[in-house]
């Protein structure tokens, strides 16, 4: 009986076989969407947040981008047969033990947020590729086929050329998710560039125009009706073509509005590190795209720095919009030489040894003050009763002499440096002190 308990003893503490380890693999990215701009494509993705396990942290490294060519989208079980790759979309570790201050750096891929990578269109890539059929084993059937059947595989693809992609993400030790859906752009022809673009500064805005896309010609054939066709014309059928080209642009022409700042003189930018490919794609500074030949960019402030301005002409909406190729920049550097308005309904009274003087304060937002002037009854000229800027809108002169008719007006003045502007005078007051 002791020797039956010593061996069942002995069998509870063996060791069983190890485990083998869990092995994280990303979930499917789950937005793909593209959007063109001139010879450039922006491919935004989602970048996933859990383990097709449903586990976080997400086990994600990077995110890579495949593209394809042609009026269909190829099964992605072979999207990857026929497509090229666009470039890689690193993602950096997530450390959930990181403190609150070590967020990463605006524009870095994060689980759940979005990534953008940029495809510059060559030659090949608005050409449509075929998808060749697969492989087999079995025998070749020779016998011949119907008729009907026949043409229906020798006829080439019809449709409009698109532009599809299709994103995987890769955990640290190369393992993929699950495909990706496919982002879809149609390709079409591009929009006229705009020409002749003008930037004038005026008091608190840039003010842009520029000619339509397209020139004079563009813009009325764009506004003009559509042929009607005569009862007797018989117009021929235009023959298939083999190879699907772009299609032609549809609605109306819309523009958008970059604006390029130069850096302050003081600011020393550290060297770039990051990827190219990581860097999202710049927005147009109008809100939505303009049907007009006009912007004003407001300005806040300014600082003396160079902006640069460009013109891309916008065809259809959503994700469907294609935007053309940049128009020429026009630079302009904004300097504040306008002086403000002169200040508003000045009054005066008198009192026991002083007059007091009130005005209605300026709108304009870097109005740093106002200049006092002050003359006697007849003087043409007035000079400032002061050294220093008054910063309200009442002054009292305690300086005047009982009897002796004043004469006074007074001046805004902004805050340009280094040396401001001063407006007109406003309207003069005149008042006895006593």
């Amino acid at each position: 009986m002791l020797a039956a308990l010593s061996i069942a003893s002995v069998a509870c503490g063996k060791k069983g076989p190890p485990l083998a380890p869990i092995v994280h693999i990303p979930a499917a990215v789950e937005n793909v969407e593209a959007r063109r701009r001139g010879d450039e494509v922006s491919v935004t993705v989602t970048v996933p947040s859990k383990n097709i396990d449903g586990t976080i942290p997400v086990d994600v490294a990077r995110i890579e981008v495949y593209g394809y060519t042609g009026t269909t989208a190829p099964p992605a079980s072979r999207f990857l047969d026929v497509a090229t790759l666009v470039g890689t979309i690193t993602v950096p570790e997530q450390k959930p033990d990181a403190p609150p201050d070590a967020a990463p750096p605006p524009g870095t891929p994060v689980p759940g947020g979005t990534a953008t990578i940029v495809e510059t269109l060559t030659p090949d890539a608005l050409v449509a590729k075929e998808i060749p059929p697969l492989p087999t084993t079995k025998r070749a059937d020779t016998r011949p086929l119907p008729a009907a059947v026949s043409a229906q595989r020798a006829a080439p693809e019809i449709g409009p050329l698109r532009r599809f992609y299709y994103a995987l993400a890769f955990s640290p030790r190369g393992r993929p998710s699950p495909p990706s859906a496919i982002g879809e752009l149609r390709l079409t022809n591009l929009p006229d560039a705009p020409i002749v673009v003008e930037a004038t500064f005026v008091a608190d805005a840039v003010r842009l125009e520029w000619e339509p896309s397209g020139g004079l010609i563009g813009f009325l054939l764009e506004r003009s009706l559509a042929p009607e066709l005569s009862p007797l014309d018989d117009p021929l059928p235009e023959p298939a073509s083999s190879s699907p080209t772009p299609a032609a642009l549809q609605g109306p022409t819309r523009y958008n509005v970059y604006r390029e700042i130069a850096p302050l003189e003081t600011t020393t930018a550290p060297p770039s590190t990051e990827n190219p490919a990581d860097t999202p794609a710049p927005a147009p500074i109008n809100p939505a795209p303009i049907d007009t030949l006009t912007f004003a960019d407001l300005l806040t402030g300014l600082d003396g720095r160079r902006r640069c301005y460009v013109v891309r002409a916008v065809r259809g909406d959503g994700t469907q919009a294609v935007e053309g190729r940049p128009s020429e920049p026009k630079c302009v550097v904004p300097l504040d030489d306008f002086p403000p308005e002169p200040p508003a309904r000045p009054t005066a009274s008198n009192s026991e040894g002083a007059i007091t003087l009130m005005w209605e304060p300026n709108a304009e937002p870097d109005v740093a003050g106002y200049l006092v002037l002050r003359g006697e009854a007849g003087d043409a000229t007035l000079t400032p009763v002061t050294d220093t800027v008054v910063t309200e809108t009442r002054f009292i002169d305690r300086t005047v002499r009982p009897g002796v008719r004043y004469v006074y007006a007074v001046q805004a003045i902004d805050s340009r440096l280094p040396r401001p502007n001063v407006s007109l005078e406003s309207a003069r007051v005149e008042e006895t002190a006593r």
